[in-house]
């Protein structure tokens, strides 16, 4: 039930808030639309400058004492993935076996080598705790990591 509608169901005896009440949503109204037709017949047509391609989004981060220069942060993805060579550089032995099967962008099925789990992993001043599928990947990736 739409507010206008609710306020007419008041009782008589408070008549006299209702009316008020009514004429503050009448002025919120109104105000709105003066608002609108205002921007409507203000408004222009601003074309923006074309901007140089800012690169992939990678960022430093640090796992213990090393410092990981090309992290690439993906907010669609939905697993954080370690190359093998990170992992053994990093000191790391022991991985959780894992039976999961990835599909990656180009299609192609890769079974990840196995799991770390809760690593901390420090950006700038924030310690985030990660799970990461290790992976053997080509060497041109071996500094990068997906988080």
């Amino acid at each position: 039930m739409p507010l206008r509608d609710a306020y007419k169901l008041i009782s008589l005896a408070q008549t006299c808030l209702r009316s008020e009440v009514m004429k503050r949503i009448e002025a919120k109204e109104l105000a709105a639309q003066n608002s609108e037709s205002k921007v409507i017949t203000e408004k222009k047509i601003i074309i923006q400058e074309k901007l140089e391609d800012p690169g992939s989004f990678t960022f430093p981060c640090s796992l213990g004492q090393t410092v990981i220069i090309n992290s690439l942060c993906n907010l669609e993805a939905s697993v954080s993935i370690m190359p093998l060579s990170v992992a053994k550089r990093l000191g790391y032995e022991d991985y959780k076996p894992s039976k999961l099967s990835l599909v990656l962008a180009d299609r192609i099925i890769r079974h990840p080598y196995g799991l770390l789990e809760n690593l901390p992993i420090r950006i700038r001043h924030v310690e985030v705790h990660t799970n990461f599928i290790v992976m053997e990947m080509d060497e041109e990736l071996r500094d990068l990591m997906i988080l």
